[in-house]
Protein backbone atom coordinates (compact mmCIF):
# COMPACT_ATOMS: atom_id res chain seq x y z
CA UNK A 1 0.00 0.00 0.00
CA UNK A 2 2.70 2.12 0.35
CA UNK A 3 6.60 2.32 0.11
CA UNK A 4 7.74 3.16 3.45
CA UNK A 5 7.72 -0.38 4.87
CA UNK A 6 8.29 -0.84 8.25
CA UNK A 7 8.64 2.99 9.09
CA UNK A 8 4.59 3.04 8.51
CA UNK A 9 3.84 0.53 10.63
CA UNK A 10 5.81 1.60 13.22
CA UNK A 11 4.20 5.24 13.26
CA UNK A 12 1.31 6.16 14.15
CA UNK A 13 -1.21 9.42 13.82
CA UNK A 14 -2.94 11.14 16.39
CA UNK A 15 -6.59 12.31 16.55
CA UNK A 16 -9.02 13.33 19.45
CA UNK A 17 -6.79 10.97 21.61
CA UNK A 18 -7.05 8.06 18.93
CA UNK A 19 -4.52 6.61 17.41
CA UNK A 20 -4.18 6.12 13.66
CA UNK A 21 -1.20 4.07 11.98
CA UNK A 22 -0.13 5.01 8.62
CA UNK A 23 -1.41 2.33 6.56
CA UNK A 24 -4.79 2.70 7.31
CA UNK A 25 -4.65 6.58 7.31
CA UNK A 26 -3.72 5.76 3.19
CA UNK A 27 -6.34 2.79 3.04
CA UNK A 28 -8.38 5.95 4.26
CA UNK A 29 -7.49 8.39 1.99
CA UNK A 30 -7.91 5.81 -0.86
CA UNK A 31 -11.69 6.13 -0.03
CA UNK A 32 -11.99 9.89 -0.19
CA UNK A 33 -13.95 11.39 -2.80
CA UNK A 34 -11.85 11.99 -5.43
CA UNK A 35 -14.93 14.96 -6.78
CA UNK A 36 -14.60 16.96 -3.40
CA UNK A 37 -10.45 17.19 -3.60
CA UNK A 38 -10.74 18.33 -7.71
CA UNK A 39 -13.50 20.78 -6.66
CA UNK A 40 -13.47 22.08 -3.67
CA UNK A 41 -9.62 21.71 -2.81
CA UNK A 42 -7.83 22.20 -5.64
CA UNK A 43 -8.44 24.93 -6.87
CA UNK A 44 -6.89 27.08 -4.55
CA UNK A 45 -8.09 30.34 -2.30
CA UNK A 46 -8.22 32.46 -5.02
CA UNK A 47 -8.37 36.36 -4.79
CA UNK A 48 -6.85 37.52 -1.12
CA UNK A 49 -9.38 39.67 -0.34
CA UNK A 50 -12.48 38.40 -1.57
CA UNK A 51 -15.35 35.87 -1.80
CA UNK A 52 -16.84 34.63 -5.38
CA UNK A 53 -20.30 33.23 -6.09
CA UNK A 54 -17.77 30.53 -8.06
CA UNK A 55 -15.85 29.73 -4.08
CA UNK A 56 -19.63 29.74 -2.38
CA UNK A 57 -20.41 26.87 -5.06
CA UNK A 58 -17.30 24.85 -4.61
CA UNK A 59 -18.15 24.63 -0.95
CA UNK A 60 -21.59 22.58 -2.33
CA UNK A 61 -18.47 20.00 -2.69
CA UNK A 62 -18.49 19.15 1.45
CA UNK A 63 -21.80 19.66 1.98
CA UNK A 64 -21.89 23.37 2.91
CA UNK A 65 -25.76 23.70 2.01
CA UNK A 66 -25.43 27.25 1.63
CA UNK A 67 -28.35 28.86 -0.38
CA UNK A 68 -28.97 32.16 -2.81
CA UNK A 69 -29.12 33.95 0.16
CA UNK A 70 -26.50 32.81 2.07
CA UNK A 71 -24.40 33.26 -0.76
CA UNK A 72 -24.53 36.59 -1.37
CA UNK A 73 -24.55 37.16 2.03
CA UNK A 74 -20.94 35.86 2.35
CA UNK A 75 -19.90 37.95 -0.73
CA UNK A 76 -21.23 41.28 0.58
CA UNK A 77 -20.02 40.84 4.41
CA UNK A 78 -16.68 40.01 2.72
CA UNK A 79 -15.91 43.41 1.22
CA UNK A 80 -14.79 44.46 4.69
CA UNK A 81 -13.60 41.68 6.37
CA UNK A 82 -9.98 41.66 8.00
CA UNK A 83 -8.57 39.83 5.26
CA UNK A 84 -5.22 41.64 5.09
CA UNK A 85 -4.19 40.26 8.82
CA UNK A 86 -4.59 36.88 8.08
CA UNK A 87 -1.65 35.76 5.28
CA UNK A 88 -3.05 32.91 2.26
CA UNK A 89 -0.56 30.86 3.77
CA UNK A 90 -1.16 30.94 7.28
CA UNK A 91 -0.64 27.92 9.52
CA UNK A 92 -2.96 27.06 12.10
CA UNK A 93 0.58 25.46 14.03
CA UNK A 94 1.45 29.02 14.20
CA UNK A 95 -1.72 30.63 15.38
CA UNK A 96 -0.31 29.83 19.41
CA UNK A 97 -3.47 30.99 21.51
CA UNK A 98 -1.14 32.06 24.68
CA UNK A 99 0.20 34.70 22.11
CA UNK A 100 -2.36 37.93 22.47
CA UNK A 101 -2.46 40.09 19.32
CA UNK A 102 -0.64 37.48 17.03
CA UNK A 103 -2.28 35.24 14.68
CA UNK A 104 -4.82 33.67 16.68
CA UNK A 105 -6.26 36.62 17.26
CA UNK A 106 -6.46 37.68 13.97
CA UNK A 107 -7.88 34.46 12.77
CA UNK A 108 -10.39 34.88 15.12
CA UNK A 109 -11.04 38.63 14.37
CA UNK A 110 -11.54 37.38 10.75
CA UNK A 111 -14.38 34.51 11.63
CA UNK A 112 -16.18 36.87 14.15
CA UNK A 113 -16.64 39.53 11.54
CA UNK A 114 -18.72 36.63 9.80
CA UNK A 115 -20.48 35.02 12.78
CA UNK A 116 -21.42 37.73 14.65
CA UNK A 117 -23.05 39.24 11.79
CA UNK A 118 -24.38 35.56 10.24
CA UNK A 119 -28.34 35.75 9.09
CA UNK A 120 -30.29 32.81 10.85
CA UNK A 121 -28.88 29.36 9.54
CA UNK A 122 -25.28 30.43 9.04
CA UNK A 123 -23.55 28.74 11.87
CA UNK A 124 -20.24 27.55 12.87
CA UNK A 125 -19.80 24.50 9.44
CA UNK A 126 -20.90 26.72 7.37
CA UNK A 127 -18.63 29.96 7.94
CA UNK A 128 -15.33 27.47 8.66
CA UNK A 129 -16.19 25.69 5.55
CA UNK A 130 -15.94 29.10 3.52
CA UNK A 131 -12.92 30.01 5.45
CA UNK A 132 -10.87 26.71 5.05
CA UNK A 133 -11.15 27.42 1.20
CA UNK A 134 -10.00 30.82 1.46
CA UNK A 135 -6.98 29.96 4.12
CA UNK A 136 -7.05 26.39 4.06
CA UNK A 137 -3.55 25.90 6.66
CA UNK A 138 -5.40 27.83 9.00
CA UNK A 139 -8.92 27.06 9.70
CA UNK A 140 -10.60 23.49 10.24
CA UNK A 141 -13.57 22.67 8.71
CA UNK A 142 -16.04 22.39 11.97
CA UNK A 143 -19.27 20.62 11.10
CA UNK A 144 -21.05 18.61 13.55
CA UNK A 145 -19.01 15.51 13.45
CA UNK A 146 -15.98 16.96 13.46
CA UNK A 147 -17.20 19.48 16.80
CA UNK A 148 -19.15 16.43 18.47
CA UNK A 149 -15.64 14.08 17.43
CA UNK A 150 -13.18 17.07 19.24
CA UNK A 151 -15.86 18.04 21.25
CA UNK A 152 -13.75 16.54 25.15
CA UNK A 153 -10.36 17.95 23.89
CA UNK A 154 -11.82 21.27 23.02
CA UNK A 155 -12.77 21.95 26.32
CA UNK A 156 -9.78 20.63 28.02
CA UNK A 157 -7.86 22.57 25.34
CA UNK A 158 -10.24 25.81 26.78
CA UNK A 159 -8.93 24.68 30.57
CA UNK A 160 -5.48 25.35 29.36
CA UNK A 161 -6.34 28.34 28.08
CA UNK A 162 -8.40 30.72 30.73
CA UNK A 163 -7.67 33.93 29.58
CA UNK A 164 -9.62 33.55 26.57
CA UNK A 165 -12.90 32.64 28.35
CA UNK A 166 -14.15 29.46 26.43
CA UNK A 167 -16.07 26.91 27.05
CA UNK A 168 -14.37 25.06 24.38
CA UNK A 169 -11.52 25.53 22.10
CA UNK A 170 -11.63 23.27 18.77
CA UNK A 171 -9.14 25.22 17.03
CA UNK A 172 -6.49 24.67 20.18
CA UNK A 173 -7.48 21.16 20.21
CA UNK A 174 -7.25 20.47 16.07
CA UNK A 175 -3.85 22.55 16.56
CA UNK A 176 -2.15 20.20 19.30
CA UNK A 177 -2.80 17.65 17.02
CA UNK A 178 -1.47 18.68 14.32
CA UNK A 179 1.26 19.41 16.27
CA UNK A 180 1.80 16.35 17.79
CA UNK A 181 1.65 14.72 14.50
CA UNK A 182 4.32 16.58 12.97
CA UNK A 183 6.62 16.59 16.01
CA UNK A 184 5.92 12.63 15.68
CA UNK A 185 7.02 12.00 11.89
CA UNK A 186 3.45 11.11 11.74
CA UNK A 187 2.27 13.69 9.70
CA UNK A 188 5.23 14.21 6.71
CA UNK A 189 4.89 10.02 6.81
CA UNK A 190 2.08 9.97 5.86
CA UNK A 191 1.92 12.52 3.33
CA UNK A 192 5.01 10.70 1.66
CA UNK A 193 3.02 8.02 1.33
CA UNK A 194 0.06 9.76 -0.41
CA UNK A 195 2.62 10.92 -2.92
CA UNK A 196 4.37 7.65 -3.65
CA UNK A 197 0.54 6.22 -4.34
CA UNK A 198 0.17 4.57 -7.47
CA UNK A 199 -3.10 6.30 -7.83
CA UNK A 200 -3.33 9.79 -8.95
CA UNK A 201 -6.45 10.67 -6.49
CA UNK A 202 -4.67 9.51 -3.47
CA UNK A 203 -1.25 11.74 -4.55
CA UNK A 204 -3.80 14.69 -5.16
CA UNK A 205 -4.46 14.32 -1.61
CA UNK A 206 -0.45 15.04 -0.76
CA UNK A 207 -1.07 18.58 -1.51
CA UNK A 208 -3.38 19.34 0.48
CA UNK A 209 -2.50 21.55 4.39
CA UNK A 210 -1.94 19.38 7.49
CA UNK A 211 -5.18 20.67 8.72
CA UNK A 212 -7.04 19.58 5.62
CA UNK A 213 -5.58 15.95 5.46
CA UNK A 214 -6.49 15.58 9.66
CA UNK A 215 -9.96 16.48 8.64
CA UNK A 216 -10.06 13.90 6.52
CA UNK A 217 -8.88 11.15 8.70
CA UNK A 218 -11.23 12.28 11.31
CA UNK A 219 -14.09 11.75 9.00
CA UNK A 220 -12.73 8.77 8.20
CA UNK A 221 -13.08 7.39 12.05
CA UNK A 222 -15.36 9.19 13.15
Amino acid sequence: MNRAGGEAGATVLVIAGRSIDIDTAVAKAHGYPAVTVARYDLPGPGALEQITADEIARTHKVRSRISHAQRDWFIRTAVDAPWAAVPIEAQLVDADPNLGGELYDRAEALYDHFRTAAPRHVGVAKISKVLHLKRPGLFPILDSKVMTFYRHHARAAAARYPHRAKRAMFWAAIRDDVCTDLDSGALPLFRRCLEQSESEQVRRLASLTDVRLLDILTWAIA
